[in-house]
Order: structure tokens, then C-alpha cells, then sequence
């Protein structure tokens, strides 16, 4: 509310500025009255009225065009203030898919990395199921040579016995 009062004082000020040149200007035109009411020299209250009434007409003339002029400000500065926003709205929006792009990108990246990922899983398995063939083959192999070391085992032992009753029958023959 205060700013709206210094804003009419100031208006109040600038209408009177205008109203005092024009009165100058103009001087000539009026009558003695008018122009003893100029230099202050006249006290009637009629006379005043006539002559507050006689530039009432060019002040408010005066006024009509400063009020036009601040309503084409207005209009001007809210024609900016609209493509402004247009303006903002169009970075915005700029931004937005700025950034979806650059998400899109990570993503892509992301996805790269993991088919990447998932191909040497796929390799690592497929060496794992050779390591274990190998390892299954390998333990089949050793099984089986157990087996035949057991089974070289029983017959060097069958031998050794054999060996040792011919030996003794040997050593009873020869008493």
C-alpha cells in the first residue's frame, strides 16, 4: 500500500509539472484572471474553480497519454515475459531430452557391458564343461589304471607265491 501511494504522489508530482509548463506555455491565451491565478495573486475560490476547471481538459489529456503510454510498457513487457517463457519452456524442454539422450547412452553403454559380460559367462561355462570332461576322462583313466595296477598287483602276488612253491618244491627235491 505504500508503494501505491508514493507511485500516486509521483504521478501527482509529474501531472503538476506538466500542467504548470503547459500553463506557461500558454500564458498568453488566458485571461487576467486566469494568469493572476498563475502568479498566485488571486483568492476567490469562483475564479479558481474556472480556472482549475480550464486545465482540467489538457491534464487529464496529459494524464490519459502517460496512462497509455505505461499500458503500452505493460503490453510490451508482458509480450517479452511471454516469449521469455516460451523460451524457457523450449530450454527445458532442450534439457530434457539432452539429458534422455545422454541416459539413452548410458544405457546403451550398460547393455554393451553387459552382453560383454554375459558372452564370457557363456565361455567360461563352456571351459568349465571342458575342464570337467577332461577331469571326468582323467579320472576314468586313473580308475582304470588302478584297476589294472591292482589287477598287476594280484598277479605279481599270485606269481610271487607261485615262485615260492616251486622254490620249495625245489628245496624238497634237492633233500
Amino acid at each position: 500500500m505504500a508503494t501505491e501511494i508514493d507511485f500516486l504522489r509521483d504521478q501527482n508530482q509529474r501531472l503538476n509539472e506538466v500542467l504548470r509548463r503547459y500553463q506557461m506555455e500558454n500564458c498568453f491565451k488566458y485571461s487576467s484572471i486566469q494568469k493572476s491565478v498563475f502568479k498566485g495573486v488571486a483568492g476567490d475560490t469562483v475564479e479558481n474553480s474556472v480556472v482549475d476547471q480550464s486545465f482540467l481538459v489538457p491534464l487529464i489529456t496529459e494524464y490519459d497519454k502517460h496512462l497509455e503510454e505505461l499500458n503500452g510498457q505493460l503490453k510490451y513487457y508482458q509480450k517479452q515475459m511471454g516469449e521469455m517463457k516460451l523460451q524457457l519452456e523450449n530450454v527445458i524442454k532442450e534439457n530434457e531430452r539432452s539429458e534422455l539422450s545422454r541416459q539413452k547412452l548410458h544405457t546403451q553403454e550398460l547393455l554393451s557391458q553387459l552382453e560383454m559380460a554375459n558372452e564370457k559367462v557363456v565361455e567360461n561355462e563352456k571351459l568349465i564343461v571342458e575342464h570337467q570332461e577332461k577331469s571326468n576322462r582323467l579320472q576314468k583313466r586313473l580308475s582304470e589304471a588302478e584297476q589294472r595296477a591292482a589287477s598287476a598287483s594280484q598277479q605279481l602276488s599270485a606269481i610271487t607265491v607261485q615262485r615260492r612253491k616251486a622254490a620249495s618244491m625245489m628245496n624238497l627235491e634237492n633233500i
